[in-house]
């Protein structure tokens, strides 16, 4: 095994129609020391058979048929056989710049950092391409987490060196599962690069999490939020920047859960306070949107008059 060998674990399931881009901007990689493994997890249409089709015709190519998990399960077991010093995750219905992983690669080569991330488009491929490198240390990464832009908390836009999780793995049966693994990781290290280049093409299908309707598994969200919060508190490394992007997320749920007509007041009791608290910091913060902060000003000054708009028009609605 070549020491600088990068394992790709791609989660599979039931995306046919998007499968082949997929696999064809993996295999066609300028870095070409990679081994594939794909985890075909219970698929029920023509995907398992796709990727057994694509491990017939290269050696790097590894298949894993195993009973449906979900996608932390999937990334486990990859995780579980992957060989590679470095680790890239691939969601199956997205794709990448051929050069992605040579240079998410060389800035970790570059920079010795342990993580490495690239910015992402929602397949628009007429934006303008930078090739600035910024060097983060940890607290500096970590406070860009919640960010509306750049990196985030995705699995998929990084490459990590694979020791990173000898003692993580993604939470099963959980959705927003990136968020506390990502962080986690993020602890891992003392610097992370970021390529402001958008090298992974992500796409957004109408059955995704942020797409379909809101419902009780959501509250996922709040308690992976909760955890990274808690634990920069408890670690030292709370930064007024995180907390404003923490804010930004904690309002997007609640902004969901009324429109859903959810019962969410114990959760917008706490924004209400958290927001009152942080009207400084959320005039001062960059990192969410203009929208966002003023929404979360006018929650901190006029809770029961935000409220009654949500429930009642769709004026404040995302």
């Amino acid at each position: 095994m070549n020491e600088n060998m990068i394992s790709v674990i791609i989660p599979v399931y039931n995306v046919e129609q998007y499968l082949y881009d997929c696999l064809i901007s993996v295999i066609d990689q300028s870095y070409f020391d990679i081994e594939i493994i794909l985890v075909d997890d219970g698929s029920t249409d023509n995907s398992g058979e796709i990727c057994n089709i694509f491990a017939s015709r290269d050696e790097r190519i590894k298949v894993i048929h195993k009973e449906n998990g979900g996608l932390s399960s999937a990334r486990n077991a990859g995780l579980d056989i992957a060989r590679g010093k470095f680790i890239i995750f691939v969601d199956s219905d997205d794709y990448l710049n051929r050069d992605m992983i040579e240079k998410l690669y060389g800035a970790l080569e570059l920079s010795k950092a342990e993580i490495a991330c690239c910015d992402y488009t929602t397949l628009k491929f007429n934006d303008e391409i930078s090739d600035n490198i910024e060097v983060l240390k940890q607290r500096d990464a970590i406070s860009r987490l919640f960010d509306d832009d750049g990196f985030k908390c995705f699995a998929w836009n990084k490459i990590y060196k694979r020791s990173l999780f000898s003692n993580i793995r993604y939470p099963e049966g959980k959705l927003f599962e990136d968020i506390t693994t990502t962080y986690q990781l993020f602890k891992k290290v003392n610097k992370i690069v970021y390529i402001k280049e958008k090298l992974y093409y992500y796409r957004q299908r109408e059955n995704s999490i942020t797409k379909t309707n809101f419902n009780k598994r959501n509250r996922d969200l709040i308690d992976a939020i909760e955890f990274v919060y808690d634990d920069a508190v408890n670690s030292g490394i709370m930064s007024e920047h995180l907390k404003v992007g923490y804010l930004g997320y904690y309002l997007s749920y609640i902004q969901k859960g009324f429109s859903a007509k959810f019962d969410v007041d114990a959760e917008y009791k706490i924004l209400k306070e958290m927001s009152r608290e942080n009207i400084i910091s959320l005039i001062r913060g960059k990192n969410i949107s203009i929208k966002k902060r003023m929404q979360l000003i006018f929650i901190g000054i006029l809770p029961n008059i935000y409220k009654w708009i949500c429930r009642n028009t769709k004026l404040i609605r995302k």
